[in-house]
């Protein structure tokens, strides 16, 4: 069976507005609010209109952005939640809806594919061969907390090094000489940034001159592999064995974010051990629950609103100006002190 043509008229009598209205929001023209213009374009998305019209799907698409998360991170909004809605409200004072998308596979989005979207915002971690295959529809894309290294495109992160590097001469001065460092460095280029800004703070606090020294020394106190799974699924008895594998026991740990931090923490002050009194334990992020343990998380502060704010800011340029330089930019970085590293 044939299905009937959507018209204008169709659409204004569901809205209970005028023929004239909905034709100068479907055309892009003024006379008709913002939120109102919205609403037209929404409902004529939703009745099939636009997909009759090369014309008006431009239209409605010029004014949507699709936004990347990875399932695990929608799930989970403790760090990205703050992320989200700083795009959320830049897009939106712009005059833009979002599409919000989780993935777990590299299927394309829907939006995407039907070319109703003028960009993408990808937050965290992606694979560069999804990102490759987005790249073909022609659509610009930002990164947002992620940087990859075989795709060229712009992003927005954290200074993940300079923080830890921060993070780790802090507890030099505070004292701490057995200062270890929890993550899996295989996970992701963050991980790993964060472990080279502490590996650099331990050179030079210490006055390792040969790298061999500065290997030796974070090998005694460290944990760097196998433990993103145990943060996945909370599983705080592989994370206890893993800790009681480190050849020498450290005065502090810092760990590659808070939800690794808060997990290490509640699993040795199940098996005894007193925070900060018998190890210190730091994070990265500054996420909400940081500041409601017992005691609570010192970490690193990264300003994901404004994270969000910022590569949606990025995204509107480049989409403006398509033939612009690709942009990386580094966003500044602060320690927050609490009690689970002073004693």
């Amino acid at each position: 069976m044939t299905r009937k043509r959507v018209t204008m008229k169709d659409i204004a009598d569901k809205l209970n507005l005028s023929i004239n209205a909905v034709s100068l929001a479907l055309n892009d023209k003024t006379g008709v609010g913002e939120e109102t213009k919205r609403l037209i374009l929404n409902t004529a998305e939703e009745m099939g209109y636009l997909d009759q019209s090369v014309k008006y799907m431009q239209n409605y698409s010029n004014k949507n952005i699709c936004v990347l998360l990875k399932n695990r991170f929608f799930r989970d909004f403790r760090f990205y939640g703050r992320v989200l809605l700083g795009i959320e409200e830049e897009a939106k004072k712009a005059g833009y809806d979002v599409f919000f998308s989780s993935f777990e596979t590299e299927d394309i989005p829907t939006c995407v594919e039907s070319r109703k979207v003028a960009g993408i915002i990808a937050v965290g971690k992606i694979g560069d061969s999804f990102l490759q295959r987005l790249k073909e529809y022609g659509v610009p894309i930002v990164l947002a907390d992620y940087n990859s290294l075989e795709e060229t495109v712009d992003c927005l992160m954290s200074d993940n090094k300079l923080g830890s590097y921060k993070m780790a001469s802090y507890l030099y001065k505070k004292g701490f000489r057995k200062i270890g460092y929890v993550g899996d460095l295989s996970y992701s280029p963050s991980t790993r940034e964060r472990f080279y800004g502490y590996q650099e703070a331990i050179q030079n606090c210490f006055g390792l001159s040969m790298i061999n020294e500065s290997i030796e020394y974070i090998q005694k106190y460290s944990i760097l592999t196998e433990i993103e799974d145990m943060v996945i699924h909370q599983n705080k008895e592989n994370l206890y064995t893993k800790f009681m594998e480190i050849p020498e026991k450290p005065d502090a740990l810092i760990c590659s974010n808070d939800e690794l931090a808060i997990l290490l923490m509640k699993v040795l002050q199940e098996h005894g051990y007193m925070v900060p009194e018998d190890v210190a334990i730091a994070g990265f992020d500054d996420i909400e629950p940081a500041k409601m343990v017992t005691p609570s998380l010192t970490t690193v502060h990264v300003k994901r609103k404004l994270m969000g704010q910022n590569v949606t800011k990025r995204l509107l340029y480049r989409i403006a100006n398509p033939k612009a330089p690709i942009e990386k930019v580094i966003m500044g970085v602060d320690i927050v002190e609490r009690g689970s590293t002073v004693k």
